[in-house]
């Protein structure tokens, strides 16, 4: 049983974490001598785009009243290293697997603990340390907790922020929900080519045949994850623990 925890925004969290100021204020992180924007708060989404040169937006920026902070990759470590000791702290076992997410193996608690309660334990302990708040999926293999995540971040006010997915109904009923392109390992992309082949959706590719997506993508590395993406969902008959 894997905990996927991702904190929110993490540059543009960072960057605000002790200005209580700018609490509500759309945010943006600039790259290298302030280029173009690499981070957005979730204020800014809706009128900043990624990856666009700064000059190109500064009337917006003024218009919308955007705050941009140029990159720190410092103060990111820093508080990388907060959050990553904490999770170490609260679990057996932490595998780091970016700057600003890891999979936590809470196997061992789900015979003692309920696990959304610990799921929103590990949340509130992380915000108390470091100011920064984090998503929490809960699920059976890796591909199925950063589902459980993505829900938690795009439902918050329902979630609270944690999202227990170790209920075969649960996990059917977000499948159902899902786009394929939000699976680990398929992307925009594949994703693509998957819709144009009847599979929409994440339960949809979780019902296949893999021999029936291998031909039409070619094979390849890509395919490789694409079967590793379907053998970590329920329905693949002896789930992995991806």
């Amino acid at each position: 049983m894997f905990a996927h925890c991702d904190v929110n925004a993490f540059y543009a969290s960072c960057q605000t974490a002790f200005r209580p100021d700018l609490k509500g204020r759309p945010v943006v992180v600039l790259s290298n001598n302030d280029g173009c924007v690499i981070a957005r708060s979730a204020e800014a989404k809706p009128f900043v785009k990624m990856g666009e040169p700064y000059f190109k937006q500064k009337a917006a920026f003024l218009r919308h009243g955007v705050v941009a902070f140029s990159s720190n990759y410092e103060l990111y470590a820093d508080m990388s290293s907060r959050v990553m000791a904490t999770l170490e702290e609260l679990t057996p076992r932490c595998e780091i697997y970016s700057i600003d997410e890891a999979f936590c193996d809470v196997s061992g608690v789900r015979h003692c603990r309920d696990l959304t309660d610990f799921g929103r334990e590990i949340r509130a302990t992380v915000l108390q340390r470091t100011h920064l708040t984090l998503g929490v999926g809960i699920a059976q293999t890796k591909t199925l907790a950063k589902l459980a995540n993505h829900a938690a971040k795009q439902w918050p006010r329902q979630t609270g922020g944690v999202v227990d997915l170790s209920c075969p109904q649960r996990q059917r009923k977000l499948m159902a929900l899902l786009p394929v392109s939000e699976v680990w390992g398929i992307g925009r992309r594949i994703g693509k080519k998957l819709e144009a082949m009847g599979i929409g959706t994440v339960l949809q590719l979780a019902e296949s045949d893999i021999r029936f997506i291998r031909k039409p993508l070619h094979g390849g590395a890509r395919t490789n994850g694409t079967g590793a993406a379907r053998r970590a969902l329920p329905g693949a008959g002896g789930v992995c623990p991806r």
